[in-house]
């Protein structure tokens, strides 16, 4: 537990598989709905608990971590619930307990048990549900779909609302672990799967390392969904649109955001973060371009995200390799116009096939290059927050 009482109450609304059957219906029969929804509906599938455990470790989790990763997919697939959900409900799990089933608690919260620290207040059972891991992963997910619009709110921030601890943001970090978690799993490929299982009470962050043929995306959706290309909390160091060169050769119409993360990496000129420090595929894709100081990554729906500043000998992939969305691509740079170590991020939508992202803004529109949009109005699209409360903006 991260403080704060989960105490959030249990009720019985409307089935699940009720639920899962109208979004069904609502997004292929009436079609050009939100990408995010989309990606949302797929049913997440069931996972054989025993073959889990016996799986090549995941991200640092393996054995009986992994065994209860399946018994949580296994929950919400059993409610109706979304592939989205899945990953929520692991992401949980990683950040509370390390995919352990914990019998003990912490200084905020010393009657927490389970997976999930539950507390021992009677909104999540008896002792034993919570120590149970189908139990207790069926009443996070009960609570879950009590969460107004959770579906499309940010991962953590929905976390946050069924754990109420004091950091809103504590569970970011385990995001993209917890989609390999549940894309290999599940039948698919992408993240590490050589760290050494983590056997503290708190996973430590992401490794992320790269697999070569990570699955590609299928049915306009990424393959593990959207995430955070850099380890949040990070900052704004510079945002879309005309601007200042701040450097000999940079653009005075950025097309894209800049970003510096304050959690991992080297100091280095008027960044002060970030040199090293990984930089993760946002969404599944194939590398079109891997030299210079540019990564660039197509989707199957035809748009490009592209991620500047890298030196080649941190790029992790080459030209043609397919990567899944989480997978650790390069490590941030100060290669090319600099002003020091961060990441360039933008897209460029020419070729898009994706309704809603065809529908955003140009840059030509406004006086800027050709085809790019605002990082964070595509981000948003997948129900992705790119630069949220705990972002800082500034210029440097």
């Amino acid at each position: 537990m991260n403080g704060g009482g989960k105490g959030l109450l249990i009720l019985i609304g409307t089935p699940a598989a009720i639920i899962a059957m109208v979004v069904f219906l609502v997004v292929f029969s009436f079609g050009g709905g939100s990408a995010a929804a989309a990606c949302n509906s797929m049913t997440g599938g069931s996972v054989d608990v025993d073959q889990a455990a016996q799986h090549a470790p995941i991200d640092g989790y393996s054995g009986e971590q992994l065994k209860n990763a399946a018994y949580i997919m296994n929950a919400a697939e059993s409610l109706g619930l979304t592939q989205q959900a899945q990953v929520i409900g692991v992401m949980t799990a990683i950040g509370e307990s390390s995919l352990q089933v914990l019998d003990r608690g912490d200084t905020a919260g010393p009657d927490s048990r389970g997976l999930f620290q539950q507390r021992g207040n009677g909104a999540w059972g008896s002792y034993e549900d919570r120590m149970d891991p189908t139990i207790s992963a069926t009443n996070f997910f009960k609570a879950l779909q009590k969460v107004n619009g959770w579906e499309t709110l940010e991962p953590t921030i929905a976390i946050h609302r069924v754990q109420i601890n004091q950091d809103p943001f504590h569970y970011r970090k385990w995001q993209s672990p917890a989609q390999n978690v549940v894309t290999q799993l599940s039948g698919g490929s992408g993240g590490s799967t050589t760290s050494a299982a983590s056997t503290s009470s708190r996973a430590p962050a992401p490794s992320g390392s790269a697999t070569p043929g990570a699955a590609a995306p299928t049915n306009g959706c990424s393959a593990g969904g959207t995430v955070l290309p850099l380890t949040a909390p990070f900052d704004q160091t510079s945002g879309y649109g005309p601007r200042e060169s701040p450097t000999a050769g940079a653009s005075s119409w950025h097309p894209a955001n800049d970003y510096q993360t304050r959690i991992s990496g080297n100091a280095a000129g008027k960044s002060g973060y970030s040199c090293g420090s990984p930089i993760v595929a946002s969404q599944a894709g194939t590398v079109t371009v891997a030299s210079g100081y540019t990564l660039s990554v197509k989707s199957a729906e035809g748009y490009t995200i592209s991620y500047l500043h890298l030196y080649p000998q941190d790029m992790e992939v080459g030209v043609g390799d397919a990567v899944s969305s989480g997978q650790e691509i390069g490590e941030v740079g100060s290669n090319g116009p600099s002003t020091g170590c961060h990441l360039d991020i933008r897209v460029n939508t020419d070729g898009s096939t994706n309704d809603q992202v065809s529908a955003l803004p140009q840059s030509q529109t406004i006086g800027g290059p050709q085809g790019y949009v605002d990082p964070e109005a595509f981000f948003n699209v997948f129900g992705v927050t790119l630069c949220g409360d705990d972002c800082r903006r500034e210029n440097f």
